[in-house]
């Protein structure tokens, strides 16, 4: 097992947000988490990166307990966040963004063969690599996101709400590009609320409502579930 989350407990001060989920993510696998607003997704994405800090619970990657490190020493051991609401630099340009993903390393070689497979993702991105990233138009800031966290080559990448406020034809390109990485053997943990599309790509998916578990298996099978389809898939 790849990361694992053990009765995950956290809270925005005496507000419970998060109320002892467990969940797991083995190497290679697409795995969603889906649920409506405020059930507690992001808050389990940035408990994992470290940005925030659970009450109770363990989190472990590659079996080494990862719970209270610091954030760039998560980054350091192989997880890579892209957070909702995109938070690239738009100061900088596209290319002074993909090089802050790779703050990180010293191997150079291999940082110059990502920049060129990421480019390969999001061809827009080598035609944009001089423009300020506050430039692009929004498609292509969430491009910008993704790629940048993969400029760490990460072993797991977790995705806050990829397609949130794209128009559909740009929510098709970003779910082939998850496809892509997944085809690729890049671990995913992906979070969003677009159910229909999240549970099309996944091999496993978690519901999360009010910061419980209710539900988890097979995407798949949860997307014939008559409860999930009531619920997420407008059935």
């Amino acid at each position: 097992m790849l990361l694992e989350v053990e009765n995950l407990s956290v809270y925005y001060d005496s507000i419970q947000a998060l109320k002892g989920i467990s969940l797991q993510v083995d190497e290679g696998e697409l795995v969603t988490i889906v649920g409506s607003n405020g059930a507690g997704k992001t808050t389990t994405l940035l408990t994992i990166s470290g940005i925030l800090r659970p009450r109770h619970g363990t989190i472990r990657f590659q079996g080494q307990d990862i719970t209270y490190l610091a954030p760039h020493e998560i980054v350091r051991r192989g997880i890579s966040h892209c957070p909702e609401g995109r938070q690239i630099f738009t100061g900088l340009t596209v290319m002074e963004n993909l090089l802050m993903g790779a703050y990180h390393r010293r191997d150079r070689e291999r940082v110059a063969q990502d920049l060129a497979w990421v480019q390969e993702l999001f061809p827009i991105l080598a035609a944009r690599r001089r423009q300020l990233a506050g430039t692009l138009s929004g498609g292509e800031q969430q491009m910008l996101a993704i790629a940048r966290a993969l400029m760490s080559r990460p072993k797991v990448l977790l995705l806050d709400e990829p397609s949130l406020g794209l128009a559909p034809m740009l929510v098709d390109t970003i779910f082939e590009v998850i496809q892509q990485l997944r085809a690729q053997g890049v671990t995913v943990l992906l979070v969003e609320q677009n159910a229909y599309q999240a549970l099309r790509v996944a091999d496993r998916a978690y519901v999360l409502e009010t910061g419980t578990i209710k539900l988890s298996g097979p995407a798949q099978e949860l997307a014939r579930n008559e409860e999930v389809k009531k619920a997420y898939l407008g059935g």
